[in-house]
């Protein structure tokens, strides 16, 4: 399961691991918790690398009911990648940290423990971009590991046929330091990025085209001349090779030698 904060952090961030699992056979779910109802990249730099700054003063685009074109986008996009089921939770972009947060951890808990993933995946308490969707997400989430494993946690708020449920690992999405340094000046606005080291780097292959075909869904956020049109050809796949991830809560033993994978010590 991935628990993303907007529609496109799908495909951005974590669609090599995405279509890596869903390659071997899991049955990945997708969780998003906004439908992009207001987005200031289109009038902003996007965060993401790979996005394209779009000015609507001196390039006037006019998207209608901007929800319904993100949330279709993302559509296509988990298409691509392998994912089986998408789950909206219909909050607002930018709003997180106005919500009720323990109902958010609660809205988390229930696909938890309806879908009863073995390995669960969002956002550091970083955000990586710094984005506030990003940040209150993370710690949304990793409350919600703990308390859909407890049997009386939201009893009286979800349906009697939600039995707790334990998920085995908790994976955050990081962007070492060098590899923001290795952007350049291309590198997204200050924020991007993530402290400390990764446990888990998955080199995508082949699986990278995928996540450059998976992005280029996300036309609303890309621009119609489509994402990294700006970069050269040796740095966009560079920057697309891998993924990084931080093992943050784990029942299983610690691995002899390091992590070697998404679902190592996993039956």
């Amino acid at each position: 399961m991935v628990v993303v904060a907007h529609p496109g952090d799908e495909a951005f961030g974590f669609g090599g691991a995405i279509a890596s699992a869903a390659s071997v056979g899991a049955h990945v779910v997708l969780v998003c918790a906004t439908r992009g109802w207001t987005d200031p990249r289109l009038v902003t730099r996007s965060p993401a690398p790979g996005g394209k700054n779009r000015d609507v003063k001196t390039n006037p685009v006019v998207w209608r009911n901007l929800d319904t074109v993100r949330e279709d986008e993302l559509r296509r996009s988990v298409s691509l990648l392998g994912v089986r089921i998408v789950r909206m939770l219909d909050y607002v972009e930018g709003e997180l940290d106005q919500v009720n947060f323990d109902h958010l951890v609660g809205r988390i808990v229930e696909p938890i423990r309806m879908h009863q993933p073995q390995v669960i995946m969002s956002f550091g308490p970083d955000g990586v971009t710094g984005d506030v969707d990003h940040v209150v997400l993370s710690k949304a989430v990793a409350a919600a590991y703990r308390r859909a494993a407890q049997p009386l946690a939201y009893e009286d708020d979800l349906d009697e046929d939600q039995v707790a449920w334990q998920a085995a690992k908790l994976y955050q999405l990081v962007v070492p330091p060098a590899d923001v340094e290795a952007l350049g000046a291309l590198a997204p606005a200050d924020g991007y990025g993530s402290p400390g080291d990764p446990t888990l780097s998955i080199d995508l292959g082949e699986l990278a085209r995928l996540k450059l075909a998976a992005i280029s869904r996300h036309v609303s956020q890309t621009g119609s001349a489509g994402p990294f049109h700006d970069w050269g050809a040796d740095r966009r796949d560079a920057f697309l090779a891998a993924e990084h991830y931080r093992l943050a809560a784990s029942v299983l033993p610690a691995p002899v030698g390091g992590e070697g994978g998404l679902f190592d010590g996993l039956a």
